[in-house]
């Protein structure tokens, strides 16, 4: 019966000559699968388009660093953040000039944050809450921005890192493998090859 219905396949035109319905049922789905697979990348994506080409921004990085006390944020991270302020918190990212301002006259977070007015304080304590928690705002409308870079993980990062599915942690194939050191061949035991042999009979 299948080779019948194969046979009659086969004669339903030019097209078709030659070929069996398996072949091409199998054809088919090699062909939507290539299709499928040559879709959108996640980067050409409307949301994604927008968070991952962002301008520098050395206002807000160099606000960042005295805010925070770490000289060595990331230029990326900094950008990304200084524009989800701008999406989710336009007022908050109206005081980014004045407080780069003073930043430049009080590099010391301490002080800084003694020389804020009210609005300029919650605006400096929302920046550095961002760059701790890898995240601005919170709820649904959140956006997440760093995750392992996150300046929370740094004080644990010896010997903790973020919770992750790796056991090795996130981006763990970037790291060089460790160093293995051999030695020459060990000599075996004068009793491990008897008790082998005797295990054997």
């Amino acid at each position: 019966m299948d080779q019948a219905s194969d046979l009659a396949f086969e004669g339903t035109g030019d097209i078709a000559s030659g070929m069996t319905r398996r072949a091409f049922a199998i054809g088919t789905a090699v062909s939507l699968m290539l299709a499928a697979c040559h879709g959108t990348a996640p980067s050409q994506i409307d949301g994604a388009e927008g968070v991952v080409a962002v301008p520098e921004d050395p206002v807000f990085l160099a606000l960042s660093q005295a805010i925070t006390g770490h000289p060595d944020l990331d230029p990326v991270i900094a950008a990304r953040t200084a524009q989800a302020f701008r999406q989710l918190f336009p007022d908050i990212a109206a005081t980014f000039a004045a407080l780069a301002a003073l930043a430049r006259q009080h590099p010391n977070p301490t002080a800084l944050l003694d020389a804020t007015t009210p609005a300029q304080h919650e605006a400096a304590l929302a920046i550095v809450a961002a760059w701790y928690t890898g995240t601005v705002g919170t709820g649904v409308s959140a956006q997440a921005i760093a995750y392992a870079d996150a300046l929370m993980n740094r004080p644990v990062a010896d010997a903790l890192f973020p919770p992750t599915y790796q056991l090795g942690g996130p981006a763990w194939w970037t790291a060089s493998p460790p160093s293995v050191e051999i030695s020459g061949t060990a000599a075996r035991p004068n009793g491990a090859r008897q008790t082998a042999g005797k295990s054997q009979k």
